[in-house]
């Protein structure tokens, strides 16, 4: 025993800190008890689920969209089937409470759905008691104004859900999050292609849906093909944003972002951002263009660091001479549309009005979800005319109160102000993480988009948008950058080579 005592204390204490002695041990310790095998497997359905849910998100938009409730529920099967399968080894504290507080939100959705559709209601509707005495018979009153559609409705939340909670999952995971962000730009290229030539071939099969020569993309919509559009755009803006206020950061042309080792993808970012930018005035759709840019400029306004008016002058003129030969090439169209329609021509004003004072009528529990295009006719009034079509709410936060009541919207519109907060922490914390900006900027315009349209109550563009916040979302909860000890190394080393891209 002394001997080996001996022996054990003449060998050299194993270098590095523990950290790393314990990475170098752990291969041992899994062989040693049968870890080693669980792990690969557990690799290997993370990645299954991984490619499934990005396979998901690439073909959710060619259905028409999905709105049809068959591809909700196919979309359901493969995004649970995601869910189960990745790893949530990355998914912080905070991160793990957000979905928490996500769950509850469904259960508010689900507790709102069983008593609507269970029978008699708590709250039962005039109509059915009105129905029971024209039709004699007797019908069992519901809090909803339809039969059967806040069942069918809550595929749509949990689809959400789902989304939400896988994306979250995989943001912290720079890699996945490129490719994702990735995907959604090249698929929007192959799509917005694809519509432009079935628009000016005039191929009806590539055109699901003619909105007076709109470009429509696979939506059914042209306003939704132009947030789509606008949402790539803003993602490939999000990819070049910081290799191009580096370079005016350190007084370099800004022709010179385009080389180094990511020159490739900020070549291919620049030249899918210029198509979605002569895509989208073709879209005809007034609100989905003027947000996108107006998004844009913000952000430059606000993000950029511009120390000489040489600088400021450039990004002016640059910006000019771009959206001059924009609008010859395709804004003709949109110009037309926009002098030939006022800002509220469909009466959409009147049309908000009508659906708040009807949800004052039934605060609790609304006129049922689902149920908008059956619901809204008996409170239409003359003031509308005869041109506004009314079988969507065109505003996704008051149709939600007019069908689903004030306290399941206020619980909504409390995780969306918890998110966009952690998305505005996460910005100021990383500034120059490309995916938390991307999240804030589609965000900002998917809900003022969605607040006088139905962008978002289309899953397939719903899809899209909840994928780049959530992966913007779970990004937010990373370490604050170090851009002091960044700022020091500037200054010992000003001949260094030009920074990688955020694509990395």
């Amino acid at each position: 025993m002394e001997v080996t005592a001996d022996s054990a204390a003449l060998k050299p204490a194993p270098s590095g800190t523990k950290a790393e002695i314990a990475a170098r041990a752990e291969p041992f310790a899994a062989q040693g008890d049968g870890r080693g095998h669980r792990d690969r497997r557990k690799g290997l359905f993370d990645r299954f689920g991984f490619w499934l849910f990005l396979v998901t998100v690439v073909l959710a938009p060619i259905p028409d969209g999905s709105v049809a409730p068959l591809w909700i529920q196919i979309w359901i099967s493969t995004v649970a089937i995601s869910a189960l399968a990745i790893s949530y080894r990355d998914v912080s504290r905070g991160a793990a409470a957000l979905i928490w507080g996500l769950t509850s939100v469904v259960a508010v959705y689900v507790l709102v759905v069983w008593l609507q559709s269970v029978s008699p209601g708590p709250r039962p509707l005039a109509i059915w008691a009105n129905a029971s005495k024209v039709l004699g018979i007797e019908l069992a009153p519901l809090s909803s104004s339809v039969r059967g559609t806040p069942l069918i409705f809550l595929g749509r939340p949990l689809l959400a859900a789902l989304v939400l909670i896988v994306a979250i999952a995989i943001g912290p995971q720079s890699r996945r999050a490129a490719l994702v962000l990735r995907a959604i730009v090249g698929a929007a290229c192959l799509y917005g292609a694809i519509g432009l030539f079935g628009l000016l071939a005039s191929i009806d099969a590539l055109r699901p849906f003619d909105q007076s020569g709109a470009l429509t993309t696979f939506f059914l919509n042209k306003n939704t093909s132009a947030t789509y559009l606008g949402t790539a755009f803003l993602l490939a803006f999000s990819i070049l944003l910081p290799s191009f206020n580096a370079a005016l950061r350190e007084r370099r042309p800004v022709l010179t972002m385009f080389r180094g080792a990511e020159r490739r993808r900020r070549i291919a970012a620049a030249f899918a951002g210029f198509l979605f930018l002569i895509l989208l005035p073709l879209t005809l759709s007034r609100a989905g263009t003027m947000l996108t840019v107006v998004v844009a400029l913000a952000c430059l306004a606000l993000k950029l660091e511009l120390r000489k008016r040489a600088g400021l002058w450039q990004l002016v003129l640059s910006i000019f001479v771009l959206f001059s030969f924009i609008f010859a090439i395709s804004g003709e169209s949109w110009y037309q549309r926009h002098a030939h329609l006022g800002f509220d021509s469909l009466g959409r004003l009147d049309a908000y009005m009508e659906m708040l004072r009807a949800s004052l009528d039934h605060p609790l529990l609304g006129l049922g979800l689902g149920s908008f295009q059956h619901s809204f006719p008996q409170y239409r009034t003359e003031d509308l005319g005869l041109f506004g079509q009314f079988n969507i709410g065109h505003s996704t936060p008051v149709e939600l109160i007019f069908e689903g009541g004030y306290p399941l919207a206020l619980s909504v519109f409390a995780f969306v102000i918890v998110c966009g907060s952690l998305l505005i922490r996460g910005a100021l914390r990383r500034p120059d993480d490309p995916y938390i900006l991307a999240a804030l900027l589609v965000g900002l315009l998917g809900l003022i988009h969605t607040s006088f349209d139905f962008s978002l109550q289309i899953p397939g563009y719903l899809m899209t948008f909840l994928v780049v916040v959530g992966m913007g979302i779970g990004r937010a909860f990373l370490p604050r950058e170090e851009r002091k000890i960044m700022k020091k190394k500037v200054v010992r080393r000003p001949t260094a080579p030009e920074p990688a891209g955020p694509l990395e």
